[in-house]
């Protein structure tokens, strides 16, 4: 019998993240693509399914959070917590929950 893997949770200790997301499609498992900017035109780098959760990293300076593409749409970047893996997502493939930090 195979041995289930056991993944290490990641944390992203140089960036201050206070918001989660959920991501989200029409479609219960579909796959939403990470791409190492923010827009389609950049390069994949996998992707996620409906459901996975991931973390909404936080950059310097904070405006820096999410950016606008070409077309309007806004860009999250997120890091998953079992790969580690960083990139960008569009936002509406997102359900994002923020609490607040204290300094």
């Amino acid at each position: 019998m195979p041995t289930p893997a056991v993944f290490a949770q990641h944390t992203f200790a140089n960036e201050r993240s206070h918001c989660q997301a959920t991501l989200t499609a029409n479609e219960p498992n579909s796959r939403i693509t990470l791409r190492s900017g923010a827009g389609s035109n950049y390069k994949s780098l996998g992707y996620g399914l409906a459901g996975d959760r991931v973390q909404v990293l936080t950059l310097s300076p904070p405006e820096l959070d999410y950016q606008e593409d070409s077309q309007g749409s806004l860009w999250y970047r997120v890091g998953f917590p079992r790969s580690g893996a960083k990139g960008w997502i569009r936002e509406d493939f997102l359900r994002v929950q923020c609490t607040p930090i204290n300094d």
